[in-house]
């Protein structure tokens, strides 16, 4: 059954009191920003190896205003350097999609520049810089490379909440490891596929959620509930009419906003 998979990753990490959300791919902080409204207490993170937007999140007021911290860095399966595929794109136009650069290439896309970018693992990353953390959350939006940030878990999976991460049927890039691979990968870890916002017939990209199984046993009938608010927001479209408002009628979409982080999670 599709859902919406933001707000059951969303529902599980407030409903479980999370210390820690970090947000892999980021583009421009907008999710960081909203994992900092609704989880107020937070330590928030967030990676940009983009060099272009990184700069633009450095000088955004508003991710400074809200402690989330910023890193240069593409997450992998190892630590090191490798080559970042910088996306061709107006990134003055704030309608341009700025999110698509990436470790993989894809042969319909037109690259800038290829730059140098420091790689780590998520959980040499969290012992080293935040090791206090024990609940923490995963939003994974790496353009193809998901399968190699989901080889890094192995040191801190048991302080994993929840995983959220954007993947596909079929290879979209050179390279891309495909979901019918990465379940296995997450069930070695522990983790069971909890929802999706794509059929599995399909060949085009889409969201799934990931929870260790262990949670699901714990939490139980709140699990339940999270699910059903999860199945509500992706039945009556909320991300689509989300996106439509943003850039026809923001005044009202940041209204709409405010509503959800205070009543719709």
């Amino acid at each position: 059954m599709r859902t919406n998979t933001k707000s059951l990753f969303i529902s599980v990490l407030k409903a479980q009191h999370a210390d820690g959300v970090f947000d892999i791919g980021s583009r421009d902080g907008d999710q960081s920003l909203l994992f900092r409204h609704l989880l107020p207490a937070a330590r928030v993170t967030a990676f940009e190896a983009n060099p272009i937007n990184f700069e633009a999140m450095k000088a955004d007021p508003r991710l400074k205003t809200a402690r989330i911290d910023l890193f240069p860095y593409a997450i992998s399966d190892r630590r090191g350097a490798a080559d970042f595929h910088v996306a061709d794109v107006d990134y003055e136009d704030p309608h341009a999609n700025r999110g698509i650069s990436s470790l993989l290439l894809s042969p319909e896309q037109n690259i800038r520049t290829t730059v140098q970018v420091q790689t780590h693992r998520i959980d040499e990353f969290v012992l080293e810089h935040c090791s206090e953390l024990r609940r923490i959350g995963l939003w994974i939006d790496v353009e193809g490379a998901e399968y190699a940030v989901l080889s890094g878990l192995d040191a801190v999976r048991g302080k994993i909440l929840a995983v959220h991460v954007e993947t596909a049927n079929s290879a979209l890039r050179a390279g891309q490891r495909t979901l019918h691979e990465i379940v296995p990968l997450m069930l070695q870890h522990g983790f069971r596929l909890c929802g999706r916002n794509f059929g599995p017939g399909e060949s085009e990209w889409g969201d799934v959620v990931f929870l260790p199984e262990s949670l699901v046993a714990e939490m139980g009938l709140r699990f339940q509930i999270c699910k059903l608010k999860a199945f509500a927001s992706y039945f009556l479209r909320a991300d689509q009419i989300a996106a439509a408002l943003r850039g026809r009628a923001p005044a009202l979409y940041r209204f709409l906003r405010r509503c959800y982080i205070r009543f719709g999670t």
